[in-house]
This record gives C-alpha cells, sequence and structure tokens, in this order.
C-alpha cells in the first residue's frame, strides 16, 4: 500500500479547484489531536508537519465537534483573525476569500479547502469536495482497518509463541524473560520488567526482563516503598508517564542510582495471585513513546493470562510442598522421605559412592499424651525437628517418619562417618520438659550403610529398623540393672 494513500486525492481536489490550500486533517482520539496527513498548498506559512490540539484549532474544532460542514464566501481579510480562525497559518495570511470544511468518515478526518481566486465555492465545487470527502473517509477506513489487521496480526503471533513455550513445559525464569521482551517489542518500548513481591513480604524482585537490562538490576531485590515499580505495586491503577522528568526525585523505575533513561515513557500495571504474589510488569521507552489501544488491551489481558499461569504453577508448587513435607514440623513426610532414599540409592549405584540411612526415636512418647495438651506436644515436636536438624552438618537430609521418629539420610558417608555425627544426637535424653516433672525423652538411634550393610533397598529399611528395635532392648537392659 501507498505510504500516504491520501495525497494523490488532495492534489487532484486541489488542481481541479485551483485552490490555494487543500490539506486533509485526521483526528486522533487519544491525544484528541488533528494532523495533517495530506496538504497541497500555495502559502509559504504552513509548515511541514502540523498536529493541533482540538481545542486550539480554530474552525476545524467546530466541523469535528458538530460533524457539519462550514462554508464561508467572505472571509474577513483581518490577518489578525486569521491565527484565530485557522491556525496552521502559524504565521498568517491574507486576502483568503472563501474557505470549505467538510468532516470525513464521522469525525475521523475533516477535508479543508480554501481558495484566494473567489468568494467561496459555487454549489458544483461543493459537491465535487463532499464527494472527494467520501473518498478519503473510505480510504482512511481501509487504512484503519488494515493498520488494525497487521497489529492484531503481531498480537496473535506474540500470543501463539508465548503460549507455545507456556504448553511445551518451557522454564519459569526464561518464560517470563520472553514474555516482558515480545510486549515491549510489540509497544515499541526499549525495556521491559515482569517483578514478583512474595506473600507478605516487603522488596520485590526481577522475575523476567529484556535482555539490555543491567545485571546488576536483575540480581537484587527492592523495597516496595520506592520508586515507579514501588508505586505500581502500590496502587491497583495503571501507572503511566509519558516523559519522564529527571529532575523529579522519585522518576526512577528501582533505584535512584540505576543505569536506565529517565526522559521516556514509563508504562505499568499490577495484578496478584490468589495466594497473595504481587507482580507487576512494567515498560519503559528512551524517548516519549505511544502505541493504540489494541495493543494496550492485548497486553493486559496476556498478563491477566500470565497471572494465571504462575498461580498455577505456585498453587502446584505449594500442593507439592504439603505432600512433602509435615505440617508441624517442615521436614519431609515419609512418602517424600522415602522417595529420596530410592532416589539417593539408584544414583549410588551408579556412581559407587555409600550412603547412610539412620532412624532416631524419642521414648517414652506415649507418657507425653497422657501429661501434656496435644499443642504442647506439637511444640515439642518442632522443638526436637529444631534441635535434630542443628546438630547435624548441613546437607543431612531429615523426615519426620511419626511424631516421635525421625530419618536421616547421608549422601556419600559411610556407616562409621555417620555414627560419629550422630554422636552429637546421644546426650538429648537430657531434654527437660518445662512444667513436667519426672519425664526425660531419650533418643534411640539405628543406622545401616549402603554397600556394607546392605546392597539392596528391600534389604536396607527392614535393618535399620531391627537395629532401632534392637537399640530399645539394649537401652531396657541398662535401665533393668
Amino acid at each position: 500500500m501507498d505510504a500516504n494513500p491520501y495525497q494523490q486525492l488532495v492534489n487532484l481536489l486541489s488542481n481541479v479547484l485551483e485552490a490555494y490550500t487543500t490539506a486533509f486533517f485526521v483526528f486522533d482520539e487519544k491525544s484528541r489531536r488533528l494532523h495533517i496527513a495530506a496538504i497541497q498548498s500555495l502559502s509559504k506559512f504552513i509548515p511541514r508537519e502540523v498536529s493541533l490540539p482540538l481545542e486550539g484549532s480554530g474552525i476545524l474544532a467546530q466541523v469535528q465537534k458538530v460533524g457539519q460542514t462550514i462554508h464561508l464566501d467572505k472571509l474577513h481579510e483581518a490577518t489578525s483573525s486569521i491565527p484565530l480562525t485557522l491556525p496552521f497559518y502559524r504565521e498568517g495570511e491574507s486576502h483568503i476569500k472563501g474557505l470549505y470544511a467538510a468532516p470525513v468518515a464521522g469525525g475521523a478526518g475533516i477535508l479543508y479547502v480554501d481558495t484566494k481566486y473567489g468568494w467561496g465555492f459555487n454549489d458544483k465545487q461543493q459537491k465535487w469536495i463532499r464527494e472527494f470527502a467520501d473518498l478519503l473517509g473510505g480510504l482512511l477506513k481501509n487504512r484503519r482497518a488494515d493498520d488494525c489487521n497487521q497489529n492484531w496480526g503481531r498480537v496473535f503471533d506474540v500470543l501463539h509463541r508465548l503460549d507455545s513455550m507456556a504448553f511445551k513445559g518451557c522454564d519459569l525464569d526464561n518464560f517470563c524473560a520472553v514474555f516482558a521482551t515480545e510486549w515491549a517489542g510489540l509497544l515499541g518500548m526499549d525495556y521491559g520488567f515482569l517483578v514478583l513481591k512474595e506473600p507478605g513480604g516487603k522488596n520485590y524482585h526481577v522475575i523476567g526482563a529484556t535482555a539490555n537490562t543491567p545485571r546488576g538490576l536483575a540480581a537484587q531485590s527492592f523495597p516496595a516503598a520506592k520508586g515507579l515499580i514501588g508505586r505500581v505495586l502500590q496502587n491497583s491503577k495503571n501507572l503511566l508517564i509519558m516523559r519522564m522528568n529527571p529532575a523529579t526525585a522519585d522518576h526512577y523505575l528501582f533505584s535512584a542510582g540505576e543505569n536506565l533513561p529517565h526522559q521516556g515513557t514509563v508504562w505499568g500495571m499490577r495484578g496478584q495471585t490468589s495466594l497473595g504474589h504481587e507482580l507487576a510488569l512494567v515498560f519503559l521507552s528512551r524517548q516519549p513513546a505511544d502505541w493504540n489501544n489494541d495493543s494496550e488491551h492485548a497486553v493486559a489481558h496476556a498478563f491477566h493470562f500470565l497471572i494465571l499461569l504462575l498461580e498455577q504453577v505456585y498453587c502446584k508448587e505449594e500442593n507439592e510442598a504439603l505432600q512433602s513435607f509435615d505440617i508441624c514440623t517442615g521436614l519431609f513426610r515419609p512418602s517424600a522421605f522415602e522417595v529420596r532414599v530410592e532416589g539417593l540409592f539408584h544414583a549410588s549405584m551408579q556412581s559407587n559412592a555409600p550412603f547412610t540411612l539412620g532412624l532416631i526415636q524419642f521414648e517414652p512418647w506415649q507418657v507425653l499424651t497422657t501429661k501434656l495438651q496435644p499443642q504442647r506436644i506439637r511444640q515439642l515436636q518442632r522443638d526436637l525437628a529444631a534441635s535434630v536438624c542443628e546438630a547435624l552438618p548441613t546437607g543431612v537430609l531429615v523426615g519426620q517418619l511419626t511424631q516421635n521418629r525421625f530419618g536421616l539420610l547421608f549422601a556419600e558417608t559411610a556407616i562409621h562417618e555417620a555414627q560419629s555425627q550422630l554422636a552429637a544426637l546421644s546426650d538429648f535424653g537430657k531434654i527437660a520438659l518445662k512444667g513436667l516433672k519426672g519425664v526425660k525423652l531419650h533418643p534411640y538411634i539405628s543406622t545401616a550403610g549402603f554397600p556394607q550393610d546392605a546392597a539392596k533397598l528391600e534389604e536396607l529399611w527392614p535393618l535399620v529398623s531391627r537395629r532401632l528395635f534392637a537399640a530399645f532392648g539394649v537401652r531396657g537392659e541398662k535401665a533393668a540393672s
């Protein structure tokens, strides 16, 4: 399509009428301005590019607002009145004897014609102007429809790429980075950021951004109470600053010392998952930018679906955590602990590396149920779990097998090494229960190692359990003696 499909019609009408100036103005609803789309003029006082605010466009504003043609055949020749009536003549004109202005496509544009050769336009000439206005209206509608189709085509391409990534199980960090990059490109923005604030947290961090984002920004967290991104997180409404002001103290996104441009456009929106995660999608351009409403709606809808996707991910993680970890102590549940023992067993089979499985059980536990409230017993469980984890080296996996039994998994550790580490737990029998006299808990400990004690997983669990019961008998014999 021709870069300017209106110019030939404007030229033809101007030549047929022997007009002084013929101009076609297009109205931009978003900025409420009139822009010259095509012009042919003998005037030296019309600049190449004209953009007038609707309220300051003189007679053109009347045509656009009322939607009726205006024909003046005895225009006042006083030069002082021209800048108010026809403000696109910046330095003023004189001897304009008539003008005709007609709405195009219901106010989407205005066709303007003036003359210095006669007093206005006769009926036949007015009919020609109206017919040309209809032709220009048809072209304008087609042009806008074509632009709209092309824009929606780009939108659907972006949605298709993101949809393919989401359903192919793409890494979440990579998906968020592509999400910010794709929509920044569609909007014509230089930077895109997707940030996350955890439920109840005071800081946020970047989970996706365009590749030109400084690494320092992506690797740290920022207070949600500061900066323009903080303002997005704190408000439910979208934030739009068409032109940032570097002299304004809070016109920065992350922190005052960030290496980002502070003179362009910022647009940001906020969302929240049902689990309390707060997100912000923020775009930044080096120079003032603009985009159409369709693109803005598309980004808003895509952001909504991203929140649903993240909500699905976080709910899945939450569900897995509930299934994997004991709600009281936060340690692995029995089934989750068994899965990790099995995984380590197969890995050790491949690498020929040893590992040790241990059990520790505190007794007499049932006595406590006759003396303490359930709330106090749960607190005791948490205290014991914390003490066991604190006494063991980092890297030892601990599982909550029953209320008073813990499983211990020592990776790449021979049985004698694990037993020396478990020695730190031998004095747990000295734990005194506050407010309860005459009852002390004693730890019973057993271990079994691979491959020294058992070469099969089916043999390992029964062996370590038998050794635990044997430890009960040894303790009982010592107590009897």
